[in-house]
């Protein structure tokens, strides 16, 4: 089981989009939205095991591509600001505690919610 957090993404004044990401997917959207646009809202668990950590790490680089300097040229990507350029082991460390056994004695399909997360 994977641990997801459920956030509001505020995008602009007229668009908000909720959505799931795994646990260790959040720093990435605080770097990219900024903390202030990024609201969490609940959390539950996600019936899955984890990819691979390079794979994960190339699919979060792919996903959420690079920064942008101030004078408009291509930075860093946002997966290298949060875990480092070759944050593979921050990567495997941030997965391994999003994974959890299913809670005892409960029927878990595909999601389950399991709590609110920071009201």
């Amino acid at each position: 089981m994977i641990r997801h957090i459920r956030v509001e993404v505020r995008k602009d004044e007229h668009t908000t989009l909720p959505i799931s990401v795994a646990e260790w997917e959040l720093p990435i959207l605080e770097v990219v939205h900024g903390p202030d646009n990024v609201k969490q809202i609940g959390d539950k668990l996600v019936d899955r095991q984890p990819s691979e950590v390079r794979d994960e790490f190339d699919r979060l680089t792919n996903r959420y591509g690079r920064s942008e300097n101030e004078d408009g040229a291509k930075g860093p990507p946002f997966t290298h600001i949060v875990f480092g350029q070759m944050g593979h082991q921050k990567l495997a460390e941030a997965i391994q505690r999003a994974v959890c056994a299913a809670p005892e004695g409960s029927l878990v399909g595909d999601e389950e919610p399991i709590s609110s997360v920071g009201g």
